[in-house]
């Protein structure tokens, strides 16, 4: 009997996961209306607030499943090439395409801040460490001498510059590029930062 409940209960999380994600692809972080999601997904209010605690939790979650899906676009981007920097190289590209194809679950993944006082949970920093991890890997490789803390400083502030240039192309602000002249820039900053 408790084996039934735990999988009703797993399958009901799933359901509002599932809800809230087609809610955040479709209205970005606003449309992340608990009242809204618990009906899409066909459960009532205080079901959603059995398994998430609150709005919060609920976009840490979606968070949570658009980094996995970058996760896997980025391994996906690096599969079967050997060269560090064609490796950066992608992983750049893979992560303009994710931003270009999921605008709003992007958005909400860097948009989205807890109050004061609430910490993110640690699992949640993990799963952006892991991230970063694809990045430090061939920058090694090509700054032998990069270690400990310089490595890590450098992953973050290569991640920063991309992350830079995608955000200002999807803001479509005068200054920002597309097409081939994005890609083409996106290279040339990758192999400026790779050193």
């Amino acid at each position: 009997m408790a084996g039934v409940q735990k999988a009703k209960s797993e399958e009901t999380r799933r359901k509002v996961l599932e809800a809230a994600i087609a809610a955040v692809e479709q209205g970005g972080m606003e449309a992340a209306n608990i009242r809204k999601i618990a009906g899409e997904a066909g459960y009532s209010v205080g079901s959603v607030y059995k398994h998430f605690e609150d709005q919060d939790a609920l976009l840490i979650a979606v968070n949570s499943v658009s980094l996995g899906r970058i996760k896997d676009v980025m391994a996906s981007a690096v599969d079967g090439t050997e060269d560090p920097l064609a490796q950066l190289k992608a992983l750049a590209h893979a992560y303009l395409a994710f931003a270009q194809k999921n605008e709003n679950l992007w958005t909400t993944l860097f948009s989205h801040h807890l109050p004061d006082g609430k910490a993110v949970p640690d699992w949640h920093i993990q799963e952006n460490i892991t991230l970063l991890a694809f990045i430090a890997g061939p920058l090694k490789v090509l700054n032998p001498g990069l270690e400990g803390e310089q490595l890590e400083d450098r992953t973050r502030t290569c991640f920063s510059a991309v992350h830079g240039l995608v955000t200002i192309s999807l803001e479509t602000r005068f200054i920002s590029l597309t097409g081939e002249r994005l890609a083409r820039e996106m290279d040339f900053l990758v192999e400026r930062l790779a050193g």
